[in-house]
């Protein structure tokens, strides 16, 4: 029985070509083996081979992972970048911003009213006004500036603050006031806000809201005023307007500021009803058409030359003038300007 596998025994393995053999190879081949018998413990190629194979296909691994870490890379900044656009295109939106008053009228005591004629609020000082504010789209993150200014030009560079009474220590309603609302006119009072003031000396107050929660289509937000618009040493009787302003985190505005002309006062009842009044006579007198009065028209129209020695510049400027401005109101009330126009600008030539 013949084997068909070569085997070799532990003590023929270093015997598998010997000195003598190595020699006669040599001798009859030519040349010389690249490797000797002795030098085959020292070179140890069957444990280098498989060290080798293992480092490339390490490498060949590392590669793979190399090149496919890219396209993972580049598929997320991809994915990165579209929502990160669509994001700032949801915050580019156009944001409408609207706020409203209740209908209640502050109840019962009727602490606040607010005037459909004369567009404009009444309140007590001290009482608390709620106010719903809307915005769309209902993103969060957004801020509302509430700010009390003077509503006539010629007093809009003036800050509006609150009196020196009412900034007395000694004024009940400051014993638990934070010291940087004190001079604040206008404060809220159910969200934690930050009470600012600009390089002009503007005061306004800065709330976060948040959006509509539930079904609900608005946010509430309550204000208190502390002064009133009678006090000499504050407002003075001077007009005021609230300016309300939707802001992002960074305080850049988002949509066109909202205004209510807002009068602080004792009695709301008693100035909404004299503030109607007098737009109803107002709108009565424009609304009428002019008419020349029948008995001014009839007028003498007899014209009198008068000459006269007057003592003193300043008397005989006030004679031009007083003359002046009788037929100017002449000519008003019976509406002939055409005949009294000849008569007044002789009396403006006479003036040096």
């Amino acid at each position: 029985m013949v084997s068909t596998n070569n085997v070799v025994s532990d003590s023929q393995e270093s015997a598998i070509i010997d000195e003598e053999t190595y020699m006669a190879i040599e001798n009859t081949f030519g040349g010389s083996l690249p490797i000797k018998p002795e030098d085959m413990n020292d070179f140890n190629i069957l444990e280098e081979r498989p060290i080798q194979l293992s480092q490339v296909a390490s490498t060949c691994e590392e590669q793979k992972r190399n090149i496919k870490r890219p396209l993972e890379e580049d598929y997320d900044d991809e994915k990165e970048i579209y929502y990160r656009n669509a994001y700032y295109n949801y915050l580019s939106r156009p944001v409408t911003f609207q706020f409203n008053v209740p209908d209640n009228g502050g109840g019962q005591g009727q602490d606040w009213m607010y005037s459909e004629t004369s567009n404009k609020l009444y309140i007590k000082m001290e009482k608390v006004l709620p106010l719903r504010f809307t915005w769309e789209p209902a993103r969060p993150g957004v801020f509302l500036r509430t700010e009390l200014v003077y509503l006539f030009d010629e007093h809009k560079s003036d800050p509006v603050k609150r009196c020196y009474n009412h900034t007395a220590v000694t004024y009940p309603a400051n014993q638990d006031m934070d010291p940087d609302r004190i001079k604040h006119v206008v404060q809220c009072v159910n969200i934690p806000s930050s009470y600012e003031e600009n390089d002009g000396g503007h005061l306004s107050v800065v709330t976060p809201i948040r959006p509509p929660e539930g079904d609900s289509r608005y946010v509430m937000v309550y204000f208190k005023f502390f002064c009133k618009n009678s006090c000499q040493s504050g407002m003075n009787r001077r007009a005021t307007e609230l300016i309300f302003t939707l802001e992002d985190e960074r305080r850049q505005i988002l949509a066109q500021s909202q205004r209510m002309i807002i009068r602080i006062c004792s009695c709301p009842k008693r100035d909404k009803i004299k503030d109607e009044s007098e737009c109803k006579e107002s709108s009565v007198k424009q609304m009428k058409p002019l008419t020349a009065n029948k008995k001014m028209l009839s007028c003498d129209k007899h014209v009198y030359k008068v000459e006269l020695n007057v003592v003193g510049k300043e008397n005989y400027l006030a004679v031009h003038k007083y003359a002046y401005d009788i037929m100017a109101g002449q000519a008003a009330k019976t509406g002939q300007h055409d005949f009294f126009k000849p008569y007044m600008d002789e009396v403006l030539n006479k003036i040096p």
